[in-house]
Order: C-alpha cells, then sequence, then structure tokens
C-alpha cells in the first residue's frame, strides 16, 4: 500500500509483505481495512483485517466461512461481503448489525454513504429482481441502531453492472449490462432524476464515480472511453426540497412544477489506449485515471471549455518497485 500525492510521489509506504486484495481506508485516519489476495496472500482471504498504521499492528480481526469480496469502513460501521451476503458490523463492539441477502450479485456490486454521520444507506443489485437495486438505511444512535424501511428501485430492464451512490447518500448512480446510458435517482424517494446518455455502442463500465460535491459524474468503459457529465443541477433538487418543507402547499405546488435542465451528452470525451481504467477527481476540476498496469493519466476541464484530449497527461508509477 503506497500512499501517492498529486506530484506522484510517495508519502507513504506500509510494507505488509504478500498479497492485498482490497485496502480501505477510514477517512483521512491511520486505520485501514485489509483483505488477503493474490497468489501469496499476507491475511488469509476469509479475514477482514483493521490495521492500525500507527502502531504498525492489528487491531482486530473478522472471519468469514468463505473468501472476502469486498470492504467497506465508516466511522460507525464496517461493511464486509463475501459471496451470497452483506454483513454490517459495529465498529466499536464488532456486533452484527443486520445481514442482508445477495446471491444474485456475481459482480459483488456495492456501494455505501460516507458523509452523513450515524446515517448508512447501502445500496446493492436485488437479489430476486433483474435490473433492481436494493436500498438499506440505518440510523445509529446510542442507545443501538435503528433499520429504517426498504427501498426497491427499478433502475434498468437488463443486469445492474455498476451502481454508486454520492459521499452523502442522497443520490444513486446506476448503469446496466448495456452500458449506453446512466440513471440518476434520488435515494429518499426512489424517484428517477435523469438520464445520461454514453454513446450508442454497447460498452461494459469500469468505473463511475461523483466528484465530492456531487457537480460531475464521470465513467470509463471497457472500449477506453472517459465521459465526465455535468449534473451540478441535481443539487437543485434538495434546495426544492427544502423549500417545500417550510413553505405552504401553495408554495409547495409551484416548486415542484420545476424541472432541472441538464445535459444529457457528457461535455469531455477522451480516449485511452487501455481498456480498463479507474477515475478519480481532485478538488481542482482534475481528472485522474489509472490502469491496472500502473499508468496514470491526469487531464483539467471545465463546463465552458470542455477538455482538451491532447492535454491528457500520461506518467507511469512502477507499484512493484523495491
Amino acid at each position: 500500500k503506497e500512499v501517492i500525492n498529486n506530484n506522484n510521489n510517495i508519502l507513504k509506504s506500509i510494507e505488509l509483505g504478500g498479497g492485498i486484495k482490497f485496502v480501505e481506508m477510514l477517512k483521512k485516519s491511520n486505520i485501514l481495512a485489509l483483505v488477503g489476495g493474490g497468489e501469496l496472500p499476507k491475511f488469509s482471504t476469509n479475514k477482514i483485517i483493521i490495521w492500525d498504521d500507527h502502531q504498525g499492528k492489528i487491531m482486530r480481526q473478522i472471519r468469514f466461512n468463505s473468501n472476502v469480496e469486498k470492504v467497506k469502513i465508516r466511522p460507525d460501521s464496517i461493511i464486509g461481503m463475501i459471496e451470497d451476503k452483506i454483513y454490517i458490523f459495529n465498529i466499536d463492539t464488532l456486533e452484527i448489525i443486520d445481514v442482508l441477502d445477495t446471491f444474485n450479485n456475481p459482480r459483488h456490486i456495492l456501494s455505501i454513504s460516507y458523509n452523513n454521520v450515524n446515517e448508512l444507506h447501502i445500496a446493492f443489485p436485488h437479489p430476486n429482481g433483474k435490473g433492481k437495486v436494493q436500498i438499506e438505511h440505518y440510523t445509529f444512535l446510542k442507545e443501538g441502531h435503528k433499520k429504517n424501511e426498504s427501498k426497491i428501485i427499478q433502475a434498468h430492464e437488463s443486469n445492474i453492472a455498476y451502481i454508486i451512490m454520492n459521499l452523502n447518500g442522497t443520490i444513486l448512480a446506476t448503469a446496466s449490462d448495456k452500458g449506453t446510458l446512466f440513471r440518476l435517482f434520488n435515494v429518499s424517494t426512489g424517484e428517477m432524476i435523469t438520464e445520461l446518455r454514453r454513446g450508442k455502442q454497447n460498452a461494459k463500465i469500469m468505473c463511475l464515480e461523483f466528484n465530492a460535491n456531487t457537480e460531475f459524474l464521470g465513467c470509463t468503459s471497457d472500449k477506453g472511453t472517459v465521459h465526465i457529465f455535468d449534473i451540478h443541477e441535481v443539487n437543485k433538487i434538495f434546495e426544492i426540497e427544502d423549500d417545500k418543507k417550510n413553505n405552504n402547499e401553495t408554495n409547495k405546488k409551484e416548486k415542484s412544477k420545476k424541472t432541472l435542465k441538464i445535459n444529457e451528452r457528457s461535455f469531455v470525451k477522451y480516449k485511452i489506449t487501455e481498456e480498463k481504467g479507474i477515475l478519480g477527481f481532485s478538488n481542482k476540476n482534475e481528472l485522474i485515471i489509472m490502469t491496472p498496469d500502473g499508468k496514470i493519466y491526469k487531464t483539467k476541464y471545465d463546463v465552458k471549455s470542455g477538455g482538451n484530449p491532447n492535454k491528457l497527461e500520461q506518467e507511469y508509477i512502477d507499484f512493484g518497485k523495491e
């Protein structure tokens, strides 16, 4: 595990030895959730390891009866996914908060909210419905946790290929096997907000990601294409909802007639040579794309001028270097 800054300098290296399948950091803390993997796993592949990097040792371990396929960590909970179930644990006591069935999820698709303190949203493909997404909402109180009503969203007609929630857990983006369009949903109501069109040709979506302020949505595909969509108007939905709560019925009806003006096409499109890549946003309208072989692509963009494909800077980081 290497921590790298925007200048591609390694700020810190944690030498664990062996293979690591997943690394999930608890915000900006020294706590990591690790899962062993690769040809020579450092840890058992059926364990979640809670690692304290400050002390350089294992704090706790969670053992399962089968391989851990995904792990998420928040200040209040740890979420572990195995082949057919999702386990939610209290981070302090490791008490099981809930167990969710997800046996029809071979791609181990899972997304959670991060920012809302004491509130957790979990989204994953519904186990008994093609194209459906199941959302579970939990509230963590001093006297214990509370599970709120489940929500099921019919997102697509074909199978779910990718889902992602924004950090606040208010907006859900989904993609199907076709990969030609994305749909955005209001998590609290389950209603669709808008559709975004990637293209007419079918593609496998490799990554789908919101920026921190839910102003942009980026995606990569197995065609080597990278798209960025301007979705800043989506935030106005929640301003309208707040207004509804504070105004009389007349104003509610007037404000409910407002519609969003969102361009369904991406305002930036890039092409990389690799078929696989994941992306992330920095705080200064900079897009970073990473591929499995260690290539790093960087570029800046803005809504008015879009982005210049010729300014897609390419660098390389050797993660295997001593």
